[in-house]
């Protein structure tokens, strides 16, 4: 059977404490509230958290619930209810055992969040491959920015010198993202694999300089498909590419007071000192 306790008092923390540690019981937090849950099927410890201290499990069980996103310690303490330097101990114990890591966001590398040590971090927090140790690699986005863009203009040259018909070589001129990312994967010139989000903001950053287009077509099922081609006339200028936001692949997580923030943006606030 199963059922939930809510710890309120010290006198049974004892027995909950030795009933979660033998394996018999699950952690949840509401709030700031600790619900131990009982387990069905008697006494089963996980393997990562076998040979665990009472601490240590509570506190394990609180960054498991975070994800890929990790919690910050101020929320860590306010769910277990420890201490600080308790809690400091218990989480340099547990990165030393590498059961959890802590990770810098890129848009406040003072603060630090902690995960499991296996969990690959949201790309909220690396700023995903467009990031190199919380330096935002500018010349890398544009390389890829300029080779997707040299693809392009060949698919377009090649559609137009083999399909006389101009809505034949529009079709035929036409990438989707797939496509794209299968061709900067064949470059070699990325150290990791790009994710379709990642190459559709180096395609949009395309679109918004005005180089290319973007053109929706319906696919099987009546869903809504979405191609790039490439501009035959480019424009001499953009001025959105002159600001940073124009070509920050984050532009679509920006928010204010979110972890990617224009006030806490450094490439905004040089841009605008200049």
């Amino acid at each position: 059977s199963s059922g939930t306790t809510q710890s309120t008092g010290s006198s049974g923390i004892n027995a909950e404490y030795g009933l979660l540690t033998a394996g018999k019981i699950d952690l949840k937090t509401q709030g700031s509230i600790l619900i131990y849950q009982l387990k069905a099927g008697g006494p089963t410890t996980s393997a990562a958290t076998k040979g665990m201290g009472q601490e240590e499990k509570i506190v394990y069980k609180i960054i498991e619930e975070a994800g890929n996103k990790g919690i910050w310690v101020k929320d860590i303490r306010f769910k277990s209810n420890l201490q600080l330097t308790q809690l400091n101990k218990v989480l340099k114990v547990l990165e030393s055992k590498k059961t959890i890591k802590s990770v810098r966001p890129v848009n406040d590398s003072k603060k630090k969040v902690y995960m499991l040590f296996d969990t690959k971090p949201d790309s909220s927090l690396t700023g995903g491959a467009w990031y190199s140790e919380s330096d935002f690699e500018t010349e890398f986005v544009d390389i890829l920015g300029r080779q997707t863009l040299t693809y392009l203009q060949r698919q377009r040259s090649h559609a137009e010198v083999t399909h006389s018909d101009p809505m034949a070589a529009q079709r035929n001129m036409m990438v989707d993202i797939k496509q794209v990312k299968n061709f900067i994967s064949q470059l070699g010139i990325s150290k990791v694999e790009l994710e379709e989000e990642e190459v559709k903001q180096i395609l949009e950053s395309l679109v918004f300089d005005g180089f290319v287009c973007r053109t929706y077509t319906l696919g099987e099922g009546g869903k809504r498909m979405t191609f790039y081609r490439a501009i035959k006339h480019q424009p001499l200028t953009s001025g959105v590419s002159r600001v940073p936001c124009g070509v920050c692949p984050l532009t679509t997580q920006c928010t204010p007071g979110g972890l990617v923030s224009p006030s806490s943006c450094k490439y905004m606030k040089e841009w605008l000192e200049f």
